[in-house]
């Protein structure tokens, strides 16, 4: 979804903890049950703290085992092993309701439950790729590129709609499902941009579920970089680097595509990710030789793949919802 989802951590250490009917018992079974899990992932992992979650969110994580969509998102994730991304984030983005939020938010954003192992400490920035090799942009149509200019070729213009779609993607856990509609707006609060995506998650049972992420968008200190925040995006907090690797220069402010590259962390659950997209304005990758060659040397210096190609046909956009500040009908 050319964003980021965060819960490996927090889903490996608890899959025998879930998986255990007697596990909220008593803080004793929570710490057999983490203590298992972390026999079974290692002890180098972070790890949630059990007297934590007990002393301060018990309530949350027996609700969560009381409701249905949430037991099962936490079931669904048990069965991942606790490393793929991509298993993990289809549990959560299929289940995830308020309940499993709330969960969530208690233990690893309200309480930080969540530990690094002994002298280990966190870096959100940890699997950023060095700037020699996935360096922002620093020139548009032959001139320095400005923080100005930035902004303007991501909302397409000074009265663009900010309306992209992601074209290609890096991870097929987070950069990869149909129909991802992004856009990037004015803010209301003192950030340059605001970024919402919505994206088509496929259930197993053949039905389809639209979720959504938003994001603060602050400039890096640099052109072409910038600081994107989420402050309560599925529970958690998240802030990444984004970069503009390459871009459409053929028409003055009015690009037809943008290679984007990302990276981050949620810090409550010690989790680090990054990813990449193409976006462009119809969904669909550019055809022109000069321009694909462009983008192929962009990622090619940053050592990226992309790997995975949304649908982004009619049929599988066919009553795409929009964000509240958004028209009623998409224009491209």
């Amino acid at each position: 979804v050319c964003f980021s989802s965060a819960r490996s951590n927090f889903c490996a250490a608890m899959r025998v903890w879930l998986a255990t009917q007697a596990v909220m018992a008593s803080p004793e079974a929570l710490e057999a049950g983490v203590r298992l899990a972390k026999a079974l992932r290692g002890s180098d992992a972070p790890s949630p703290n059990p007297l934590c979650i007990a002393k301060n969110c018990l309530s949350n994580a027996t609700k969560c085992l009381v409701d249905k969509d949430c037991r099962k998102g936490m079931m669904c994730t048990a069965g991942c092993g606790g490393v793929n991304q991509t298993c993990i984030f289809q549990c959560t983005s299929e289940y995830e309701n308020e309940v499993y939020d709330d969960m969530l938010r208690c233990f690893f954003t309200d309480h930080d439950c969540m530990k690094m192992p002994a002298g280990e400490y966190y870096d959100n920035l940890a699997m950023c790729r060095g700037t020699d090799v996935a360096p922002p942009t620093t020139t548009y149509r032959n001139e320095s590129l400005t923080e100005d200019i930035a902004l303007d070729l991501l909302r397409r213009g000074v009265n663009g709609s900010g309306y992209w779609l992601v074209a290609k993607g890096l991870s097929h856990a987070y950069d990869c499902f149909d129909c991802q509609n992004l856009w990037w707006t004015p803010a209301e609060d003192k950030s340059p941009l605001r970024y919402d995506a919505i994206y088509k998650i496929h259930k197993p049972d053949g039905g389809i579920r639209w979720n959504s992420a938003t994001y603060d968008v602050k400039h890096y200190g640099e052109a072409g970089r910038f600081i994107f925040h989420a402050a309560d995006y599925g529970g958690l907090e998240h802030e990444e680097d984004w970069r503009i690797l390459a871009m459409d220069e053929r028409t003055h402010r009015d690009p037809q595509w943008i290679a984007l590259y990302y990276c981050g962390g949620a810090e409550g659950v010690k989790e680090n990710y990054e990813g990449s997209c193409v976006v462009t304005v119809d969904g669909l990758m550019p055809t022109d030789e000069t321009e694909v060659a462009k983008i192929n040397a962009a990622y090619k210096k940053a050592g990226i793949d992309l790997a995975c190609t949304p649908d982004n046909s009619p049929e599988a956009c066919a009553n795409h919802p929009v964000p509240p500040f958004a028209a009623a009908e998409v224009v491209v």
